[in-house]
């Protein structure tokens, strides 16, 4: 039996740690092998003809609308799933924000430094960068389901150590450990996304998705504030033990695979058990290499492309400002109106909610953006995306300049609401839009560089905490908060230049060539399938022929 072509639906995934597969036809593999040193890619029917036996039978979805893959499962069966990592991102960040809100309690009930106190946000925030770069390719072989919940439960026992702390170690430690379990979690989250919904069906739950990194991290202070100012960080921690613990225990009921090549090879595992014919094999297990290599290139192509590719140097200075932004502002809140307006640790809580308003309105702002996304995308390609995110260029600097102008003990303190608000309506832009462009910039390669900026984007965002008050103390609030808003504005221009001349700067770098190459050769088939099935048939043609005679 003939091998059978990969199903596009089977084997096409974005974001973070999926990897889109256009399926192309297979080149020379001198040629594969060749290019392999300089893009660390094999081309997936190459390694599948090399290694697999002559006569094996490819194991494929039961056609394009079979129930099982889970691009055909129901509406809302597909949110069901989306909840599970939607919820899961939520719970990280009122890890985040929750723990920061209750620093000073740390601080005195631990006897340590503030920077001590602080250095509890950078560990848990740091590994979102690393972490995911050496754990997600576990989910190409043992599935996302089985990563989900051992992440889920580690998350949640982690709480444990830091509620029974007795010194500022133990709450590090596990908030390391904690923040690797969260990351690892998070990450999947696009690529479970793009595993049960089509790509024109994507945008609201990848909204969804922006929304809880940031809405839920406005919440955490809401809520906790007023607790960690009365009872200290350990009801905090107990409050979220509670919280994940119950997230982990109905997991299991609510949480399918979804990821495709994972489906494939069990499909095909169970057909040789079933059948006793070791020739049923799936091509996703010759696609994806050793661990090794999955490891490899997890690794080293994220920093090729950091290094090559000019459009994701941008977008990565670009998001990793703002991300630094979010968590100084995370640590400045308190800061300020303690200092200006002499609120205490619950109404400087309170004042969080304004993040989850921003969030909210950011979300609601993309939504209108996206019909000029639909009218222009194939005008524009993956600039098209940039409309969101000339907002997020806009109210990043204007939401700091107002908080830096309004931020006086004579002025209303809602004043420099207002600009939290906006300066949130930025932040969330510049997140979805930044993950949307470069997963259709580089398509095949939007995995590593969505990985390389989220790397940098975490590693920023760890380091900020850290100088924030000192920063503050030196430069005082309106100084601080000046020189934010405008490096802000000096990177503002990031998403208007690459809307001119992002397709230019793509179109020189060779991971762009090989995209064009590859699109060329499935669009070059896509024409012969075509024309084959407007010739049709030998049986059809000599029905036209006999037509054409009795016509004459």
């Amino acid at each position: 039996m003939h091998p059978s072509p990969p199903s596009p639906t089977a084997t096409v995934h974005t974001l973070v740690d999926s990897e889109m597969d256009l399926a192309p036809a297979a080149p020379p593999l001198a040629k594969s092998l060749s290019r392999r040193s300089q893009l660390d890619v094999v081309d997936p029917d190459e390694r599948a003809a090399l290694e697999a036996p002559a006569d094996v039978i490819w194991v494929d979805w039961d056609g394009p609308d079979d129930p099982a893959n889970p691009l055909n499962w129901s509406r809302r069966r597909k949110w069901i799933i989306s909840s599970v990592g939607i919820l899961f991102c939520a719970l990280v960040s009122l890890s985040v924000s929750g723990y920061s809100i209750a620093e000073a309690s740390v601080q005195a009930e631990l006897g340590c430094s503030k920077e001590l106190a602080l250095l509890g946000i950078t560990l848990f925030t740091i590994t979102f960068g690393t972490a995911p770069l050496l754990l997600a390719p576990l989910s190409e072989v043992y599935g996302r389901s089985y990563i989900y919940l051992a992440s889920a439960i580690i998350f949640a026992v982690f709480f444990i150590p830091q509620a029974l702390a007795k010194n500022i170690e133990t709450v590090l430690v596990s908030r390391f450990i904690s923040g690797i379990a969260g990351s690892t979690a998070v990450s999947l989250v696009g690529g479970t996304l793009a595993d049960v919904w089509r790509g024109e069906e994507r945008g609201t739950p990848m909204a969804w998705f922006s929304f809880s990194a940031f809405g839920a991290t406005g919440l955490g202070p809401v809520a906790f504030g007023y607790v960690a100012q009365i009872k200290g960080f350990r009801y905090v921690s107990w409050i979220l033990l509670a919280v994940s613990s119950f997230f982990a225990l109905i997991l299991p009921f609510i949480l399918d695979e979804t990821r495709a090549s994972v489906l494939l090879s069990r499909k095909a595992a169970r057909l040789r058990k079933e059948t006793g014919d070791e020739r049923y094999q799936s091509k996703d297990d010759f696609e994806r290499g050793s661990l090794r290599e999955m490891m490899s290139t997890s690794l080293g192509r994220p920093v090729q492309m950091l290094l090559r590719e000019p459009v994701l140097i941008a977008i990565t200075a670009w998001i990793s400002f703002t991300w630094g932004v979010l968590y100084l502002f995370l640590v400045s809140i308190p800061y300020v109106y303690s200092k200006v307006y002499h609120f205490n640790t619950g109404e400087a809580g309170v004042v969080y909610v304004v993040q989850f308003i921003g969030s909210a309105l950011g979300m609601a702002y993309d939504q209108w953006c996206s019909r000029y996304y639909r009218r222009n995308v194939e005008k524009r390609g993956p600039e098209a995306r940039l409309y969101s995110a000339f907002g997020g260029g806009i109210f990043v600097p204007l939401g700091a300049f107002i908080f830096c102008f309004t931020s006086y003990p004579q002025c209303h303190w809602i004043g420099s609401a207002i600009g939290i608000v906006i300066l949130y309506i930025g932040m969330y832009l510049t997140y979805l839009t930044a993950f949307s462009y470069l997963a259709d910039a580089y398509a095949l390669y939007a995995s590593s560089a969505l990985s390389a900026m989220s790397f940098v984007r975490n590693c920023v965002g760890a380091v900020f905490p850290l100088f924030t008050q000192s920063m503050y103390d030196r430069l005082g609030i309106q100084g601080a908060t000046g020189l934010t808003a405008g490096l802000g504005t000096l990177l503002s221009v990031t998403p208007f230049i690459l809307f001119i001349y992002g397709a230019r700067l793509r179109a020189r770098s060779p991971f762009a060539k090989e995209l064009a190459r590859r699109e060329a050769e499935e669009r070059a088939k896509r024409e012969g399938q075509t024309r084959r099935s407007a010739e049709g048939s030998p049986c059809r043609s000599a029905e036209k022929t006999l037509d054409r005679k009795e016509a004459v």
